[in-house]
């Protein structure tokens, strides 16, 4: 019965030959009687409770491995709680262990320049960023530009990810300001106060001090228009190409063979 319960719970994967060993006294005691049948039951007794000691031993190891596992914050896919019903229990220890070691090499620190600084242009530019990267670096674990191993590269995106946007703000910005600029220059000089540059220009200026952000998001939109109706007008046909004049004489291969018979025919009269 207690051979069973060990094989239930996976001994004969922990100890192939020890389990082997003892089922084999077992069977031999059973073929034999008297002194020699007590000695073998003796000696398969103890080789089984040495079996049990080791086994429930080193299972209560690896249960001991998968809390710290769990503690960590590893999550397990279920393979070695399987491994560990199974009596794997050697393999479910160094599995555990070199998981631990793979999360605390990724809980390492390192760091990604300019991190830091982009963030810091961003918030001094109060910009708004797109949803999407503003969610992800606001839950972006860091301390600057220092941030933990297994989270390096997706830093090293958001970080690329905000300069483009700030290169980009910075472009729509400067469109925007000359735009205003060009606005304000081109007005001529006698126009009246109802003249559609003068009221460009005075709508420009006023967007410009209430509020930057629209001013870009307004001088966007116009040139989005401009470019649409750009591309809606029909392109200009152009002339077709008269087809030049036949050279006189014909080919040059056509002037040699006249000029062949017309020899041939003057040698023939003669």
């Amino acid at each position: 019965m207690r051979l069973a319960a060990l094989r239930r719970a996976g001994a004969d994967r922990f100890d192939p030959p020890g389990y082997r060993f003892v089922e084999a006294l077992l069977e031999r005691a059973r073929a034999l009687d008297g002194g020699a049948r007590a000695r073998l039951d003796a000696r398969a007794s103890a080789r089984l409770a040495a079996l049990e000691a080791a086994f429930h031993r080193a299972r209560a190891d690896a249960m001991a491995e998968l809390r710290a596992l769990a503690d960590a914050g590893v999550p397990d896919d279920g393979a070695l709680a399987a491994a560990l019903d199974r009596g794997e229990l050697a393999a479910v220890v160094r599995a555990a262990r070199r998981r631990l070691r793979e999360r605390a090499a990724e809980r390492q620190p390192t760091s990604v320049p300019w991190l830091a600084r982009l963030r810091g242009e961003a918030a001094a530019r109060d910009m708004r960023l797109p949803e999407p990267l503003a969610r992800d670096l606001a839950e972006l674990p860091c301390e600057g530009d220092v941030v933990e191993r297994r989270v390096k590269r997706q830093a090293q995106a958001l970080t690329s990810a905000l300069s483009t946007a700030l290169f980009h703000e910075s472009l729509v910005s400067a469109r925007a300001t000359l735009a205003v600029a060009r606005a304000a220059d081109n007005i001529p000089e006698d126009a009246g106060p109802y003249n559609a540059q003068v009221l460009a220009s005075r709508a420009l200026c006023a967007a410009e001090r209430l509020s930057g952000h629209y001013l870009r998001a307004l001088v966007a939109g116009l040139q989005d228009l401009g470019a649409l109706a750009a591309a809606l007008e029909p392109e200009p046909e152009r002339p077709a190409r008269k087809k030049a004049a036949p050279r006189s004489g014909g080919e040059p291969g056509a002037r040699r063979r006249a000029a062949s018979k017309k020899a041939s025919l003057v040698r023939g009269s003669r």
